[in-house]
């Protein structure tokens, strides 16, 4: 389990720290400008201009919920007996190597999302309402879970 969780974080931490993975178009020096001054007015207004898209800040709290949900679930199955052949790995018992699957779904739904709001961010919006759905399925899991115990 420990090498599976190190492996995943060596690729998927370094791949949210990059700017662009595939770049379009190489930059020379010569034909990068300084930025204009901003003084008086426009430095009070700077910030009003910068619009984000729609639906981030929805976004950004969906994840939260949809992790927070993702460890409830986790917690309320561990050492039990786990119904699904999927997550149980090998044995049984819900344990580290199920954590390691389980989160391994999660990580890599919000890795697909990441890619596909770089390109789209007009989808923030409905794939924050996407994630609140799972983090209410996760979150039914869980009671489930704390219920049969």
């Amino acid at each position: 389990m420990g090498k599976t969780l190190i492996t995943m974080m060596l690729v998927i931490v370094p791949a949210f720290g990059q700017n662009s993975l595939l770049s379009t178009k190489p930059v020379n020096i010569g034909e990068i400008t300084a930025p204009q001054a901003i003084t008086g007015f426009a430095a009070s207004t700077a910030d009003l201009k910068k619009t984000a898209s729609p639906g981030r800040t929805l976004y950004r709290w969906s994840i939260a919920i949809m992790l927070a949900a993702n460890v409830a679930d986790v917690a309320s199955s561990w050492s039990q007996q786990e119904a699904n052949p999927l997550v149980a790995g090998g044995g049984a018992q819900f344990g580290t190597t199920s954590i390691a699957i389980k989160t391994g779904f999660v990580a890599t739904s919000l890795l697909i999302q990441h890619v596909a709001l770089r390109h789209r961010p007009d989808l923030y919006k409905k794939l924050a309402w996407m994630n609140f759905g799972t983090a209410g399925l996760l979150g039914g899991v869980a009671k489930y879970n704390m219920g049969v115990r």
